[in-house]
């Protein structure tokens, strides 16, 4: 079933996917390294604002919805509720803030900035809904509409404009639309309802200490940019962000897609079959995603050079390329930490726990930032960010086998070294060839892809045997039926 989940997702959010890589390459052409640092600074500071007022909520929907699959409104109204208030309070005290202390040049980003925040943040409760009700084709619609209207808009917009604010507004629009088409439905019937005490305390025992355990995650994955900005100037910090969102963008995504499929049926087993259950299905999930992880870190590596040249603009293509391979190094150990050993602590609800790893990443990141920062520039930053994580997960790892019954780590380490070397040297053989730039990234994925589906099939990596006997036995008994 994992697997299947998966592939589903690969195909609801592969589009989205793609249309972020168009993105990066429509801005990093049109706006100068000055309008690109401003508008990657505002999207940092969007995370933020997210992970500390509204992500907790999110998870909260994510966790506790599977428990009422018959009366989804039992929790959506009182979500509902808390979300419209969450967003008032926040728009209030932002422009209030922003109105006594904002920098010169930023007067007009703001208000875009506030407004995104909490339209993104709803398109994202949308998304995790459709998530936690196993429903990957709306949320497939939702997100293939917000990514393509948000590139076409905001593309067009900063054709016209050249201004950091494009990219937002496309955003913004794109988001919008993408609700009034698709996701209007969810709600039908669904009022806001002041949750009960009971729930409250559920909730907030839950949700609370994510939303500080977040707000640290923040300052380990985001205050680079800021750093950044302070030390070097807004330029750098664009560039940075170029390669820092390329290795996210693309393995960050393919991890998320993981996780996605991965956690709401740890979650479901959980609930339906117990511990015991819900422990297996976490070694299928791990298994998949170290597998993954670090065969993805592998093949970015290997076409590197390829692919910024594909799609970054000439001017950000050399700071780039420096920090590339370490955040891709970074992404899977942030993979691996959030999609699976911290899925110990929501699975039993101990929330709190996550502070420990969190501060203790933030606390890192923050220390080697303002080190090396100043010596290393932005390959500093990277350094930083990969050692921050590597505390942080190995943290989690240690503190999650003391309150869930997770698998063995050293296992999952072998089973996922074995793919990641053979995507890396068949990647690296088809880079080689001299051939269009184009072509060679496309032969490198295709051959690195089919290496790494031979190696799943022949160490039986998360259940692909019976996945696989089952597609081919369907296949077969088809073909006679004809």
């Amino acid at each position: 079933m994992l697997i299947r989940h998966v592939i589903v997702y690969l195909f609801a959010r592969g589009l989205p996917g793609i249309v972020n890589f168009l993105a990066l390459a429509v801005y990093t052409r049109l706006l100068t390294h000055e309008d690109f640092g401003r508008y990657s600074l505002v999207i940092a500071g969007v995370g933020l604002a997210h992970v500390v007022v509204f992500q907790w909520l999110l998870l909260v929907c994510g966790r506790f919805l599977p428990a009422y699959p018959d009366q989804p409104q039992t929790v959506l109204r009182p979500v509902l509720a808390i979300f419209l208030c969450l967003s008032a309070i926040f728009a209030l005290v932002a422009y209030g803030v922003a109105s006594i202390w904002v920098p010169p040049g930023w007067h007009d980003i703001i208000p875009v900035a506030i407004i995104l925040t909490i339209v993104q943040a709803w398109h994202e409760l949308n998304l995790r809904l459709a998530t936690a009700q196993l429903n990957p084709a709306h949320y497939g619609i939702l997100s293939a509409i917000k990514a393509v209207l948000a590139l076409l808009l905001g593309g067009l917009l900063a054709w016209v404009y050249q201004s950091a604010n494009a990219p937002l507004i496309g955003l913004i629009l794109g988001a919008i639309v993408a609700w009034l088409v698709a996701g209007r439905s969810t709600w039908s019937g669904i009022h806001p309802r002041l949750p009960t005490r009971e729930q409250f305390k559920e909730f907030g025992g839950y949700g609370f200490p994510l939303a500080i355990t977040f707000s640290l995650v923040w300052i380990t994955s985001s205050s680079d940019r800021l750093m950044i900005a302070w030390f070097l100037g807004e330029a750098q910090t664009g560039i940075y962000a170029v390669g820092y969102d390329m290795a996210q963008q693309s393995l960050g995504l393919l991890l998320t897609i993981i996780n996605t499929a991965a956690m709401p049926l740890a979650i479901k087993v959980l609930e339906k079959e117990g511990i015991e259950a819900a422990g297996q299905q976490m070694r299928q999930n791990g298994e998949l995603m170290f597998a993954l992880a670090f065969s993805g870190a592998a093949g970015l590596i290997a076409i590197e050079p390829v692919m910024i040249g594909l799609f970054v603009g000439e001017e950000f293509r050399e700071g780039a390329s420096t920090v590339f391979m370490w955040i891709a190094l970074t992404a899977a150990i942030i993979g691996i930490k959030s999609f699976h050993f911290d899925i110990a602590f929501h699975l039993t609800r101990r929330s709190k726990w996550l502070l420990i790893t969190s501060s203790l990443a933030a606390i890192a990141n923050l220390g080697l930032n303002l080190v090396f920062i100043p010596y290393f520039g932005i390959v500093g930053a990277a350094w930083s960010a990969l050692l921050a994580y590597s505390i942080a997960a190995f943290s989690s790892a240690i503190i999650g086998f003391k309150v869930f019954p997770m698998p063995r780590v050293l296992p999952l380490l072998g089973r996922g070294f074995v793919p990641a070397v053979g995507v890396y040297w068949s990647a690296w053989f088809c880079m080689q060839m001299d051939i269009a730039p184009v072509f060679k990234m496309m032969l490198s994925i295709m051959v690195a892809g089919g290496v790494a589906a031979m190696i799943f099939l022949i160490l039986d990596l998360a259940g692909t045997r019976q996945l696989a006997r089952q597609y081919g036995y369907r296949s077969f008994k088809n073909l006679f039926k004809r």
